[in-house]
């Protein structure tokens, strides 16, 4: 990193409605697979979040709004009261040492499983894509068929949203993050792949748009103006999603709604942030052509190219995984210029 100027990194940043973090290095959420029997954070998560809250903001693993939303083993909650106490525990010793945090606030829909929760997965529409989901080795799950959702199933899954935001609030954390990309229950709603119902929540872009929208809206009345931010993937790359014509019309009258409303950023949640043609370049160049807020790049950057790509204005925070995975003091190494521990999967099994 000898002569590379990191300025851009380290500079702070002020988020929408007032938020200011100390630089412009983003925790990106990963997924770690580690839950108690009740599916509260265990112990470990308190040193792991503590350990990186250098970084300007800290987003958690995705965290499950409710027990039916479950389809991957050991993954934390927040829909139970007794969940509080141990993300608690997390956000005070993040705050202790400094940091801020946003929980991200997940329902996988129709990638949810029986095997886990007990109940037939839901989503916009019944479309199945059977694939096989290995499930960190213990069990091999193919994705099951989902029952469209009823008005009655989306007006709760909603409440459990603003629910759920109630809770993290309640826990400490200083924002959410909706968990919107990825294939997803919020994606479900904006693709036609995976939505095509007929009613007000299918067809127009409008109405793709307002099942995302009114969970944004729910977790507004609850944390307030700069403390909600969503996470897109306008790439449809994951979870068996698929690509179809107007797609990109629906994503783009999503961006001009939420640019209606004071959230704090924009999140690109991709692995590996690739041209793709439908796009006519990146998710984060797709995203920063109609998006004039705080835009989150993600996917694969190094050091190197995520700092010119702040001084290009290409985005204005950085989220790195696996990078924070090898390198707790990620933030500190950075600083003074040192190397880094390149990623390994075995940091996966020093995980408590």
């Amino acid at each position: 990193m000898a002569g590379l100027d990191l300025s851009f990194l380290l500079a702070p940043h002020r988020l929408p409605g007032g938020l200011g973090l100390k630089n412009r290095i983003v925790q990106a959420p990963c997924t770690r697979n580690r839950a108690t029997s009740n599916l509260s954070p265990t112990p470990g998560a308190v040193g792991y979040y503590a350990a990186r809250a250098q970084a300007g903001l800290l987003i958690t693993e995705a965290v499950l709004i409710e027990h039916a939303a479950q389809g991957y083993l050991s993954t934390p909650g927040l829909f139970l009261d007794s969940h509080v106490p141990a993300w608690a525990a997390v956000t005070d010793a993040v705050h202790a040492a400094d940091g801020l945090i946003f929980a991200q606030l997940w329902h996988t829909g129709r990638m949810a499983h029986s095997h886990w929760s007990g109940v037939q997965p839901v989503a916009p529409s019944a479309v199945l894509d059977p694939i096989l989901r290995r499930q960190a080795g213990v069990v091999n799950l193919y994705n099951e068929l989902p029952r469209a959702m009823t008005q009655a199933d989306i007006a709760r899954t909603l409440d459990n949203f603003g629910s759920a935001a109630a809770r993290a609030l309640r826990a400490g954390f200083d924002g959410v993050e909706i968990h919107a990309a990825n294939g997803y229950l919020p994606e479900q709603f904006l693709r036609a792949h995976t939505n095509r119902r007929t009613d007000a929540w299918g067809g127009p872009a409008a109405n793709r748009c307002r099942f995302t929208l009114e969970v944004v809206d729910r977790c507004h009345a609850v944390f307030g103006s700069g403390r909600v931010g969503v996470r897109l993937s306008p790439a449809a790359y994951f979870s068996e999603m698929q690509w179809s014509a107007g797609d990109n019309e629906v994503y783009v009258h999503l961006l001009e709604e939420l640019a209606r409303r004071p959230i704090a950023y924009v999140h690109t949640g991709v692995v590996v942030d690739e041209p793709v043609q439908y796009l006519h370049g990146t998710s984060s160049q797709f995203l920063r052509r109609h998006w004039g807020g705080t835009l989150i790049g993600n996917g694969g950057y190094t050091v190197e190219t995520a700092a010119r790509q702040l001084e290009a204005k290409a985005f204005d925070l950085i989220a790195f995984g696996k990078l924070f995975i090898a390198n707790a003091d990620l933030v500190q190494r950075i600083r003074d210029g040192t190397e880094l521990v390149p990623y390994a999967r075995a940091f996966l099994d020093e995980l408590t």
